[in-house]
């Protein structure tokens, strides 16, 4: 079953270079490569959103109950 996600035009682009580099025929398979790999044990996440707020990253997010 396919789902829609919002990204902004700089994911795109990362997700378009990235689909090339894996020769992947979706970007499903993308972030199903990515998602595999995961973060090296031991890496910390700290810091990855930069100074960015939690009302900024969730900002302009859906909830299933506005879906059609």
């Amino acid at each position: 079953m396919a789902t829609t996600i919002q990204i902004n035009k700089d994911t795109q682009n990362m997700l378009k270079k990235l689909r090339e580099s894996y020769h992947a025929e979706s970007y499903d398979e993308v972030i199903q490569a990515m998602a595999r790999r995961g973060v090296p044990k031991g890496e910390s996440l700290y810091g990855v959103l930069g100074k960015k707020s939690i009302k900024h990253v969730l900002k302009g997010l859906r909830d299933e109950h506005d879906r059609y």
